[in-house]
């Protein structure tokens, strides 16, 4: 049992420096530095049922990204940066639109939609994570924190997200008052990304 613990330590001591800046690397694609993809979140956020639903929905999404993001970096699948980016900002614009109109429920498409969108966003993580250059014996680790991180800081970004407006969800007042102006300010930032991007 000793010589396993020994060599489990030695292993993690040798891929800590690639863990960890990793984490910290893909926690920092959603907070502070990814915008697009908080406001995604949020998009998710405003227009689901239940936690159990809205759970349900960030797992499509992360299966999905995660994919994407492991095929494009070992070079499976490649598309232009531009395109990539102008489509995530657009999918900002959608799911936002998508709440204002649908209000209340959630329209039988949403999960594959989500698995869609989710792939281009993970397209868009590969572009970031390729930026960084890493060996080849230590990309399995290294993606696999990236992600993590990723995962906690969408979290973090619905736990906000709950804490701040979830307890006003039932009241009358909720989508005149807050979800309709938030998501009409995302829909609209969805779209400013989008032109920006373009230009």
């Amino acid at each position: 049992m000793f010589p396993i613990i020994l060599g489990f330590l030695v292993i993690l001591d040798t891929l800590a420096p690639v863990i960890w800046p990793y984490f910290v690397s893909g926690f920092g694609h959603i907070l502070p530095f990814g915008m697009d993809h908080l406001l995604f979140i949020l998009g998710l956020f405003f227009l689901c049922e239940n936690l159990p639903s809205l759970l349900l929905q960030m797992t499509l999404f992360t299966i999905a990204h995660s994919l994407a993001l492991g095929l494009s970096i070992f070079g499976f699948v490649t598309l232009p940066t531009i395109w990539v980016e102008v489509a995530i900002a657009l999918s900002i614009t959608f799911i936002a639109l998508e709440c204002l109109i649908l209000r209340d429920r959630l329209a039988t498409w949403r999960p594959w939609m989500v698995l869609g969108f989710g792939l281009v966003h993970g397209l868009g993580f590969s572009h970031s994570f390729r930026g960084n250059p890493i060996a080849s014996e230590q990309m399995i680790p290294a993606l696999f924190s990236f992600n993590l991180g990723i995962e906690m800081g969408q979290l973090v970004v619905i736990s906000l997200a709950l804490v701040t407006v979830g307890t006003w969800k039932n009241r009358d007042w909720y989508f005149a008052r807050v979800m309709k102006p938030t998501c009409i300010s995302i829909a609209l930032t969805g779209l400013a990304l989008a032109l920006q991007r373009m230009i």
